[in-house]
């Protein structure tokens, strides 16, 4: 136990060094900690603006239905799908299964006509388990009430719910009477007449340009499309399950493609690859500056203990023991920058959650978000481990040096 004690007298007998080298590894560690806690907000907003934007946990479609383009409505759709959504509702690990049915088609008000993707769903199951009312400019109202409301579950109703930006294209607002067109899924044109009943702002522009949503009975109407739908979304009870899951009731229906949502999500992908390696550029920074910071510490300490380690060799210690002593030396830096930096990075985080910070809108979307740093125990023993292995590799190039000094030497040192 000796050598652990001398290290530590070491570094408090140098105060100022010390604490210089701590504030380095502080500053690391509150860096690393305070990004890795904005990454997981990040991914945590993306995935659940995924599966409750429609996806689901799980998506079954048909085969093929991810190749090519279809050159009418349903072309590439589940046959049964209602059967097949009844079917499901009756797996233990099944929470609810939401059938879609998506489509192309024109939307007309009066001479002007504008391209868009349709999205049918059922108006009744749709709010309990996505966030479409989240979306709705408005906010969700009443039926009858002045702003955007939500689909009525009424079959014989005609109504559409438009994109802010596809609704500006037309010049549309919530009661104004618009025609869809677009072909049945035996390739024949057909239209109906529906209103306007709520304006959705979907966060990115190209969505909002383009979609819209109708019910299911309207869709049905438009399309002829019985009971077939194009994708199904299963939200899971245990949401943690989702890859097991997938696997197994891909099994169960093997005419089919069981997709989990973030295979389909390839915005997510996309943001949490570009995430990572931000992530890895700046460790590898950090990480050459604690090095190249604590080794200078090192070996400036070293430099200046000649004598005392030419002592320290005449009675009796090995060599060896030299380069273990600085190690100790480093772990024990290496502990004590963790401690203060998960103890900055708690303060830290906690002051800028309750500054309430309002986030600029990300490139592609249409508003901002609200900073909330996320509290990962992971992330800070990642860290800290980094860290910690950091300082016991800058502490070796000096212990080396040390070990290598000849004890007369070193006796005689000035």
């Amino acid at each position: 136990m000796i050598l652990p004690r001398l290290a530590l007298r070491n570094l408090l007998r140098q105060r100022r060094r010390t604490a210089l080298t701590l504030m380095v590894v502080v500053a690391g560690f509150l860096a690393l900690s305070l990004a890795g806690g904005f990454m997981a907000q990040t991914f945590q907003g993306l995935s659940d603006a995924a599966i409750r934007g429609g996806l689901g946990h799980l998506q079954v479609m048909p085969p093929g239905a991810m190749e090519g383009d279809e050159a009418q409505s349903l072309e590439k759709a589940l046959p049964d799908g209602e059967s097949l959504a009844a079917r499901l509702r009756q797996d233990p690990a099944v929470a609810e299964v939401l059938p879609r049915s998506q489509f192309m088609g024109l939307l007309s008000s009066g001479a002007k006509s504008v391209a868009f993707l349709g999205t049918a769903v059922d108006p009744v199951l749709e709010p309990k388990y996505m966030a479409c009312l989240d979306s709705l400019k408005d906010g969700a109202k009443a039926s009858g009430g002045a702003g955007s409301h939500w689909l009525s579950a009424d079959p014989s109703a005609r109504e559409v719910i438009l994109g802010a930006g596809l609704a500006h294209s037309l010049g549309a607002s919530v009661g104004s009477l618009l025609t869809l067109m677009s072909t049945t899924r035996d390739g024949a044109l057909n239209a109906v007449d529906v209103e306007v009943i709520g304006l959705q702002d979907l966060g990115l522009r190209e969505l909002n340009d383009r979609l819209l949503t109708v019910s299911l009975a309207t869709a049905n109407q438009l399309l002829d499309a019985g009971p077939a739908r194009s994708r199904l979304s299963i939200v899971l009870k245990r949401p943690q399950d989702t890859v097991a899951e997938q696997a197994r009731i891909q099994a169960l229906l093997p005419e089919t493609s069981v997709k989990p949502w973030f295979e389909l999500a390839s915005f997510y992908r996309q943001v949490k690859l570009l995430y990572y390696a931000i992530f890895g550029f700046m460790g590898l920074v950090l990480f050459l500056v604690v090095l190249l910071a604590t080794a200078n510490t090192l070996l400036m300490s070293v430099m200046e203990r000649v004598r005392e380690f030419g002592v320290l060799r005449a009675m009796g210690l090995q060599p060896g023991q030299l380069l273990i002593l600085l190690q100790w030396e480093g772990a024990f830096l290496g502990l004590m920058g963790s401690a203060l930096g998960l103890a900055a990075t708690l303060l830290l985080r906690a002051g800028l959650n309750a500054l309430h910070i309002q986030m600029p809108a990300p490139p592609g979307t249409s508003h901002g978000y609200e900073l909330d740093i996320h509290f990962v125990p992971a992330v800070y023993l990642i860290v800290a481990i980094g860290i910690q292995a950091t300082l016991q590799l800058s502490a070796l190039f000096p212990g080396l040096k040390a070990a290598r000094l000849r004890i007369v030497e070193a006796l005689r040192h000035v």
